[in-house]
This record gives C-alpha cells, structure tokens and sequence, in this order.
C-alpha cells in the first residue's frame, strides 16, 4: 500500500516529521518499508522558456531551440516535436539527468549541432500513457529554472507499507488514517459526503436481482445519466500516480480514487449496454465465456461469480470488468457499482484465471460489508464535484444477511495476564477506544468490546490484548521469563539414546539419517547367506522401487553407502553414526520387531589434533575403543570380544560383542571385497550395537562416590607365553579373579608373536597395580600374589612366564 502523505495530511492533522511518524506505525505493527520522495524523479528537470527555434540546418524534420532555463543559463536544444512556439514554457532535462523512465540524458551532437539536454513529453514525465509532442505547460508565469516537481505539484512524500494479510483494513486511506490517529491520540476528519442527486428517481432505471448470495452477500448501485468523459482534475491525479495508479479518465479515475481512500473496489457500466438495465449477480455456466477489459476471452466455471444481465455475462465479480459493458467516449448513461463478495470465492477466481488485480487483492482478504454503501455515495459526491454526470434520486441496495459486528466478552485482568502488565482498566478501554471499538465496562473489569465490521482480523481476546500493546508500545512491556510446569519428560529409553548421541557427537563424530528400507538384494550384495538371521527381511507389499523393496535388518549397508557418497566428492575421512531401528521379522505376528541400533562407520584419518600431531589412519582398535566408551559411560556390564564371521567384515580384523554369552553388537574393519564394491577409496570400520537391548542391562544404580586412595600403589609388569588360542580378556579376567580386591586394574601393554616364541604361541605382557584401601602392599606381599598368578594361570590356561 502506498499512502500520500499530503492525502493523510487532510484526513489527519500530523505535526510530527514524516520520519518518526513512519517509525510509530512500524513500532505499531503497521510497517513502513520506505519513504518516497516524489520530487525525486524530476531532479535535474527545470522549466524552461522557448526564446527562439528555427529549422536545423541539415535536417528537415528537427527544430533547433534557445531556451532559458534561468539561473542554468540559455541552452541549445534539439527537438523533432513539431508542437512548439516561442514563448512555450516546456520541462527541460538538464544533461546529466536521470528521467522518470530511467533514460540518462547527456550532451549529443545532431548533424553538426550540439543539444544541450532535452525537452520532455508527458509520456517520458509519466504524466501520459503516450505522447504526440513536447508537454507545454499551461501557466505563462512560471519563472524559467524552477524544478519541474514544483511546478506539477509533485512534492509529496509516500509511505509504503508493508501490510500483513490481516490488515486488510489499511488497503484503504481510511484505515491508515484511523491506525494514525489511534497511534497519535487524535481524530481524524473523513469526508463529509453531501449529495445533491439532481437526476430522476433510481426506480425504473435499473434493477438489481441477486441469485447466489452466497457468494455476493450484499449488492449496490447507483445510476449517474448524462456523463461527460473528460480527464480528472490536476489534484486527482496527482494523488492516483503517487498510489501508483494511471490517470486515465474522470470516470475511471473516480472510481480508483474511492477504492484506495475507502479500500471499497467500485466498476462502473455503461448502463445503456445494460439489457433490460437489469443487473444479475449469478454464478458462471459451467462452459460459459467472458472477453474481459484486457481483451481477453476468458473461460469460466460454475464455481466464478458473473455480474450479468438477462443475456450474458458483463464482468467478472470483484476481479475485472467485460469489454461489452466498458465505458467508452460515447457513454452518456452509467451504473456504478458497489458490492461485497465471498473473499473465498474472488480468491479461487483470480487464481483460477490467473488475473490479480488491484481489486480482487482487495477482495480476497475481505473488504467492510458496513461501508459499501459509504464508498458508493463517495464517487456519486465526487460525479457532482467534478461535474461528470447527474446523480439519479437514492440507490438500489440489496443486503439479504446483514453483517452483525462481532461482540467479545472479555476482562482487564484476562488482557493484562496475556500482556505481562499491570495496566488499569481505564487505561485498557481508552487504548480500546482509540481504535474506535465500542466498550461497556462492567463491574470486576469485566468489558464487552463490539468491533466494528472494517475490522474483520478481530475476533478474540488475544487479538484486543494486541491493539492494547500496539498502542500501549512493545517497547514498554516488560521482559518477562514464560513460567510454567513441564507436562512430558523423557523416559529413560530417549534418555539413553540423547546421551549416547551426545557422547559421540562430543568426541567428533557427525549423525546421519538413512532410509529404513533397501533393495532385495543388499544382504546379497554384503555376502549374507539365506540361513543368516540378518537375511530374513519383512517385504513391502507395493514398493516404491527396486531399492526400497525391504524393511533393513542392520545398519551397515546405509553407512557404507553414506561413506562411499562422501568418498566420490572428496570426502574420504569420515567419522559417522546413526541411531535407527531395524526391523527383524516376528513369528506369529504380521508386525516386526523394531529394536533401535547404533551403527558407527570410520574412514581415512582422525580429525586434526594439532599441527604438530600426525594423523592416523582409523584402526580397528579406533572402533574397539568407541565400543569401550559407550560401554564406560553408559555403565553397561562389562563386555567380551571374540572372533567374528561376519561375512561383511575382514577375518581377523573383527570381533562379536558379547555379554554374558549374548552377543550384543560387532565392531570391525569392513572386508576388502566389500570395500571395492562400494568404491571406497580407504579401509573402513563398521560398529553396530544393539541399544534396546543394551538398555534392559544398564545399571540403575547411581554413580557411586570413591574418596582418593590413602595408601600408595603397588605395579608389577608379567609377561606370560600361552597359547594363541586363548584370549588376553580371558587371562585378565582370571588375574582379577585370582588376586581379588588387591587388584585395582590390569593392562595389556604389549603382544608378540615371532623367532623367539614357538608356534601356535604368543607373548602377552600385562601391567598390574595392586593397592590396598587399608594398609601399605609390602614387596613380599605383591611377590606372592604373582606367585600364585603364575601357578593358578599355569594350571589353567598352560601359560608360563617368558624368559
């Protein structure tokens, strides 16, 4: 919407700068994208007065003209326009002048004489649609040198705004008139409609029938006779241009003015094209067409409503007017129009014919029913003053539901809660007031508010609490922290798996997101064999493709597949997990079950640690270890790796995850073979972890507080030689089993296999801390103890200490 600051002027007196009146309507919810200066298309352009012009020289058809331009001294123009005389008085571009069209002016040379800028047409002013000559103004005492902008009266300042779609109200000079005198605590004065109505009685001149008043709840008109089709006055079109509108003739003009001052969209029809001067307003046959005033032909449906006479269609309601009906030069007899029609149904039209027009913009966010008939009488008010036509005695007006404003019973103490603020009920109904909503207090501050019908975006007690702080001011409501009591929590599932996403996310490691389904032949593709649980998948009845025909049992193939996307971009160092559900057919049930897993894939290097630190390509004990922190700070039961089969994984290079003989997960480096059918450009590592299950064997317990120890640590170092066949896990298990509490902690620091170590045997080296909680370990305590190791592990696992 683009508002004339010297129109609001004259609604509402304004004794503040424009530029912190535009601030308060933003601060008020009504913003002010810009403000324009009119003047400023016409910089550079001054008036001029022709003091000589003879024929070019060398060219038939251009003039050459001195004209003196005041304080920028005389200039040589030259022209081609053939409208011109001494003593004209014409708008002069000066060289260097940007025009209105965007058209930059400079110095040229025409066949040996140099122009000196340029005389202007209306068109190249934007005063015209198209010019036949130079625009000579009609004043002969207009002192050479002044700017053009002063001279057209073109120094006005417009407002845009940027409207939301519930404001629909300041569409119109009107509503933001009414929003700046509620901002400004004033009154603003809207036009005394007075009418003289000198044409005969409006009964038998025309007639009125609505057939679907759904769609037109209320219909208007008047009847204007004897017309005279001139250009609107100066001041009129002044104000339609800075709305952005295109002067065209008294009559349209009119009827464009009312809609930007009343937001109330007006059509005029040349009565005498009227048949029978019977107006219908009926929905479209379902074939029916339409030439609209664009000289389109337009096809209709029976979902459009058609304004109509008992023959044909005349203009498509509240979108655009038919050329069989239009007004011409030659009309002497009119029937404007005034109505208000279903938004519903003006948006449908305009989109289904693909036409926005001013009007229907209107329309389709609704207009006031109340002032249809205000905004009729205001373009007949306009007919007599611009001597147009006569005004034919009263209107016709058909209104078969009239709208009831809507009455909302609300309290102070509701609005002030919904604020934050401690305003008095006095205060709460004049802010009401302010926005010209009619208020009854009643006792307690219990109010009954009626809105008025312009207001349509009003309906509940939150929407009074907003014009209160609009016009209260944001600014002024305290800051305010929202109370209230948390009605969900986690449960301890969601907690778990917030946690352990935290945790791999803290120590680098990015989330992904996979389909739950792929292809058939995924498990195939992994070396999975028929007998293989992981290869019984729950089939989609319809899938949507070849590569999501199955539900996925595991999460390997979707990391893999995330990985090798990465790798062909130059991506080949990832770190990634996901935590999804797999699905694993159930006997005796159509649905599967659903156990969430934590599937981790590792490529290439680590992430950077410092520029001093060289880094390593990922390992198998990279993934062994993340195993071993979720474990640790998920306080899972301690777990047991042995040797996989996994067909996807490297023999060797992977383990099963066990706990308590139930294998829980697997980790491990993914087999060469896969590797090269994902085109993976590195060794990758594949963990997979059953979290659901994991869940069930968390400890409940809380963390339990150890003070420090008090008596030093004892560490002894035992190297034993056993065979390859037993596992180190087991050897440290039984240490602790052997030496008790006194044990605090065994680490295997070191692993050999070679010359000095007989086949089928290998070398594990193990650092033991024994400590007490009561007293100081003497040497011969701690001698003992390993004494005892050697023989116990000796005994049961054949191991003897290496030499």
């Amino acid at each position: 919407m683009r508002v004339s600051f010297e129109w609001l002027n004259e609604l509402i007196p304004i004794d503040i700068p424009i530029t912190q009146l535009a601030e308060r309507m933003t601060m008020s919810g009504i913003a002010v994208e810009e403000i324009e200066d009119q003047a400023l298309k016409y910089r550079g352009i001054v008036t001029a007065k022709i003091v000589a012009l003879e024929k070019h020289p060398a060219a038939d058809n251009l003039w050459i003209t001195k004209v003196n331009a005041g304080e920028y001294g005389e200039k040589t123009v030259i022209t081609a326009a053939q409208n011109l005389k001494v003593a004209d008085f014409v708008p002069l571009a000066l060289s260097g002048t940007t025009l209105p069209n965007g058209k930059l002016i400079g110095e040229a040379n025409f066949k040996g004489v140099l122009s000196q800028g340029m005389l202007c047409s209306g068109e190249e002013l934007g005063l015209e649609k198209e010019s036949t000559g130079i625009w000579v103004f009609d004043r002969i005492d207009l002192k050479p040198g002044t700017p053009v902008a002063e001279v057209l009266g073109e120094t006005d300042h417009v407002l845009v705004l940027e409207l939301t779609a519930n404001r629909s109200d300041c569409l119109g000079m009107m509503g933001v008139a009414r929003e700046v005198a509620a901002i400004l605590g004033k009154q603003f004065n809207p036009p005394q409609i007075k009418l003289k109505e000198e044409g005969l009685p409006i009964a038998g001149q025309a007639k009125v029938e609505i057939i679907d008043a759904d769609l037109c709840p209320r219909y208007s008109g008047r009847v204007i006779t004897e017309v005279t089709i001139v250009p609107s006055p100066e001041w009129m079109q002044r104000r339609l241009r800075a709305a952005g509108v295109r002067p065209i003739s008294n009559i349209v003009d009119i009827t464009n003015y009312v809609m930007l001052e009343y937001n109330q969209p007006l059509h005029a029809f040349d009565l005498d094209r009227i048949a029978a001067h019977h107006i219908k307003v009926r929905r479209a046959a379902a074939t029916e067409r339409l030439v609209t005033l664009d000289e389109t032909e337009r096809s209709l449906t029976a979902e459009d409503l058609l304004i109509a006479d008992p023959q044909s269609g005349l203009c498509v309601a509240g979108v655009m007017g038919g050329c069989t009906s239009e007004i011409t030069d030659k009309t002497v007899n009119m029937f404007i129009e005034s109505a208000y029609f279903n938004p519903s149904s003006i948006r449908r039209t305009s989109k289904q014919l693909g036409m926005k027009t001013e009007a229907s913009m209107r329309f389709e966010r609704s207009i006031d029913p109340s002032g249809v008939v205000i905004a009729l009488n205001r373009a007949a008010q306009l007919v007599e003053e611009l001597g147009a036509g006569k005004v034919a005695k009263g209107y016709l007006d058909q209104y078969p539901k009239p709208f009831a404003p809507v009455k909302i019973q609300t309290n102070a103490a509701r609005i002030n809660g919904l604020l934050g603020t401690g305003l008095a009920v006095d205060a709460i109904i004049n802010y009401l007031k302010r926005v010209t909503f009619e208020v009854i207090a009643g006792d307690n501050g219990c109010l009954e508010v009626t809105v008025p019908t312009y207001r349509q975006d009003v309906l509940y007690t939150a929407d009074l609490a907003e014009e209160v702080a609009r016009l209260y001011g944001y600014n002024n409501i305290p800051a305010t922290v929202p109370t209230g009591n948390q009605i969900g929590v986690l449960t301890a599932f969601q907690k778990f798996q917030h946690d352990c996403r935290r945790l791999l996310q803290g120590v680098g490691i990015s989330e992904v997101m996979t389909y739950s389904l792929y292809a058939a032949t995924t498990t195939g593709q992994l070396g999975i064999t028929a007998a293989d649980p992981l290869a019984k998948t729950v089939d989609l009845m319809i899938p949507l493709s070849e590569d999501q025909a199955v539900m996925r049992t595991h999460l390997v193939h979707h990391l893999l597949e995330v990985l090798a996307f990465n790798s062909k971009r130059r991506q080949p160092d990832l770190a990634i997990f996901e935590i999804a559900r797999v699905y694993n057919p159930k006997t005796g049930s159509l649905l599967p079950d659903e156990p969430l897993h934590l599937g981790i894939g590792l490529m290439g290097r680590s992430s950077e640690i410092g520029w001093n630190q060289p880094r390593a390509e990922a390992d198998f004990y990279d993934v062994k270890g993340l195993v071993e922190l979720v474990f640790d700070k998920m306080q899972l039961p301690r777990f047991k790796l042995e040797l996989s089969t996994k067909p996807f994984l490297h023999p060797g290079q992977a383990a099963d995850i066990l706990i308590n003989g139930q294998v829980v997960g697997f980790c491990g480096q993914v087999h060469p073979r896969i590797q090269a059918q994902y085109e993976l450009t590195k060794k990758a590592f594949m963990v997979e972890l059953d979290l659901s299950f994991l869940d069930s064997l968390r400890k409940t317990t809380m963390i339990q507080f150890e003070p420090l120890p008090k008596f030093p640590a004892v560490q002894r170092d035992l190297a034993l030689v056993a065979s390859t066949k037993i596992s180190a896990q087991s050897i440290i298990a039984r240490i602790k089993e052997i030496a008790g509490e006194l044990v605090e902690r065994v680490d295997l620091f070191d692993v050999y296999q070679g010359e000095q170590v007989a086949s089928g045997q290998r070398s594990l080296a193990f650092s033991i801390t024994y400590r007490s909680k009561e007293r100081t370990l003497n040497d011969n305590e701690v001698t003992g103890l390993q004494e005892k190791l050697l023989t116990e592990l000796h005994k049961e696992y054949g191991a003897s200490i290496r030499v």
